[in-house]
């Protein structure tokens, strides 16, 4: 298992596994936003995996960690518009995960640099204030998909609830099981607003059965925009209004 062997000092916080939380980013500093998600990135050992939140949009990626060095993989995002200062803090974020080539933690304070100059410095996330996990509602639960009503009155229901089913992880990401393939990608919401968006970005390719709803679920969970909760019953409402979905907790 790596274990993230930069220039920290023993006992000092691991690269991998912990939330780092953006303070600086282009020579420029980042303050936290009272309340909201806030800028962050966490690195998964496991699956060479980074994970995070850049200002607007989750995002998505591989790294490859060799003692010092650390290079990002081509990083994926959701595709939340962004204006004002949350877009221009996630432009250098994604930039500077782009140009990064070692890392080093100095004072707990994670560093992540490209010739000696430092591109971001993150600190470690203190309790649960500006956590990733700002909507626990979604979180924790595995939504097996019930119905979709559409605004001409169509349903789909499928046969099996439990061959269809979407889980919310803390760090962004989701987890899709669409009949006889898995599938994987990124989420984000505004709890105040209650809006949703989600990205499948990678799937197994097996062919399901003749009658299989896994297009159209997985069109459902792409097109989703607004969520809602009602009798223990997750709503997604879809963009352009074109529809509701409807899930049960497993």
């Amino acid at each position: 298992m790596k274990m993230g062997t930069g220039k920290s000092e023993l006992d000092a916080p691991v690269i991998e596994g912990t939330e780092w939380h953006l303070v600086e980013v282009g020579g420029e500093p980042v303050s936290p936003l009272a309340g909201e998600k806030q800028p962050h990135i966490i690195l998964d050992h496991a699956q060479n995996q980074a994970t995070g939140f850049a200002g607007c949009n989750n995002v998505v990626g591989s790294n490859v960690l060799d003692g010092s060095s650390l290079k990002f993989g081509p990083v994926g995002a959701t595709r939340m518009f962004c204006e004002g200062k949350s877009g221009e803090v996630e432009l250098l974020f994604m930039q500077a995960m782009e140009n990064t080539r070692s890392w080093e933690i100095r004072d707990s304070t994670l560093l992540l640099l490209k010739d000696g100059e430092v591109l971001a410095r993150f600190t470690i996330h203190q309790g649960d204030e500006g956590g990733t996990n700002l909507v626990p509602q979604l979180t924790g639960t595995v939504w097996q998909w019930v119905q979709t009503l559409y605004n001409d009155d169509r349903r789909a229901m499928p046969p099996e609830p439990q061959n269809y089913a979407v889980q919310f992880l803390e760090d962004g990401t989701l987890s899709v099981k669409a009949d006889c393939n898995m599938k994987g990608g990124s989420w984000s919401a505004s709890p105040e607003e209650k809006r949703i968006a989600i990205e499948i970005t990678h799937s197994t390719m097996a062919a399901c059965t003749e009658g299989s709803l896994e297009n159209e679920f997985v069109r459902g969970l792409s097109g989703a925009a607004i969520y809602f909760m009602k009798d223990g019953d997750l709503y997604i409402d879809l963009k352009y209004d074109s529809g509701t979905m409807r899930f049960s907790k497993h």
